[in-house]
């Protein structure tokens, strides 16, 4: 039988587990901490129950271990409840290697652990055959730095910092656009039931937005983001920008406790057409509020006003809890025609699902 084989270096494969309250993890969420996956069967969760909080104990921070088995599974012990997660469809386990690429019994799944750097790239890998051999992956987790290294330095997110993109009488006209009214916090995009929709989630995200439509100040955007930001999107990814999608204001206010927790942004189908995201700040009067890139480490960029910070949407990023004053940003995403063509057969297929239903 032919079994997939990750090797050090290799990156995580993009699949989806299921929780034991029923909702989905994605492999995607993981990023910025290292990463124990042990792919198990339902009959040793009894022997995991036994050694689980000297497991836990001994984790160092910013790190996470999920115990996959084939699932769905009713009885699991407490101890393990928060910590279990099912690969109903055997997919993940294909794709990581422990049961075969064709069909096979499930007598042929093999116990492994699986242990992923921040970055979400593979450590090393081992069979679990016994107690000892986990206590070995657990102590090489241990073992390991909280942010990955290269030559000596702690890595660098591959982030474009651009100043002078937006002048002071721009970033201050924005700002008045916002405040003329209130403003409601938003929402997140979720795939529920295989449909992208807006949830409330006041503790992964608090910000306040206002979607600009005087089409004067848009062109008036437009023309700097063309100027200022796309040739270097351009020289430093090799990326032609031809679109970009909402021109919208955030604040993050310190009076809401303001934050957004990590995350991507394109990982939806109802976003999967972002390539590159731009976060203009247009004041500097506030505290906290940076952008980081947690599988790159925890430092964070707190950009000058009319500045931009420039990144793929495939980056897990987060913003911090703004502890004094209010942030407010321009907050667009850029994408090129193919990504449009992504984005048009998306909303065709969902008007299609929702004329169906009607």
């Amino acid at each position: 039988m032919r079994y997939n084989l990750l090797t050090p270096g290799d990156s995580i494969p993009k699949v989806r587990f299921k929780g034991a309250d029923g909702t989905d993890l994605s492999t995607l969420c993981l990023g910025g901490q290292n990463v124990l996956l042990i792919f198990a069967n339902p009959s040793d969760l009894s022997s995991f129950e036994r050694d689980w909080h000297t497991v836990t104990a001994q984790l160092p921070r910013h790190s996470c271990v999920f115990v996959v088995i084939p699932g769905p599974h009713s009885d699991l012990p407490c101890a393990l409840r928060d910590h279990v997660v099912f690969d109903p469809d055997l997919k993940a386990s294909r794709h990581m290697g422990t049961f075969p690429m064709t069909e096979g019994a499930l007598r042929h799944r093999r116990a492994a652990a699986f242990l992923f750097d921040p970055m979400l790239r593979l450590v090393e890998t081992a069979r679990i055959r016994t107690a000892a051999d986990l206590d070995r992956v657990l102590d090489y987790l241990a073992a390991l730095p909280e942010q990955v290294s290269f030559g000596g330095r702690t890595t660098q997110a591959p982030v474009l910092t651009l100043p002078r993109v937006f002048c002071p009488d721009l970033c201050a006209e924005l700002m008045s656009c916002y405040k003329r009214e209130a403003r409601e916090l938003s929402g997140v995009m979720r795939v529920v039931n295989g449909e992208t929709v807006g949830v409330m989630d006041s503790a992964f995200k608090r910000r306040r937005d206002c979607l600009i439509t005087d089409t004067n100040l848009v062109a008036r955007i437009q023309a700097r983001i063309r100027r200022a930001v796309l040739p270097e999107l351009d020289k430093a990814f090799g990326f032609r920008a031809t679109r970009m999608e909402r021109y919208l204001v955030g604040s993050y206010c310190a009076n809401d406790k303001a934050h957004f927790a990590p995350h991507r942004d394109n990982t939806t189908p109802a976003t999967a057409h972002r390539r590159f995201a731009i976060s203009i700040n247009l004041n500097e009067d506030f505290e906290g509020g940076a952008v980081s890139f947690p599988e790159f480490g925890p430092d964070g960029i707190k950009a000058p006003a009319g500045a931009a910070v420039v990144f793929g949407c495939g980056l897990m990023h987060a913003v911090a809890p703004v502890t004094a004053g209010t942030r407010f940003a321009f907050l667009p995403f850029v994408y090129d025609e193919a990504g449009a063509m992504i984005r048009q057969a998306y909303l065709s297929k969902s008007a299609a699902q929702h004329s169906a239903r009607a």
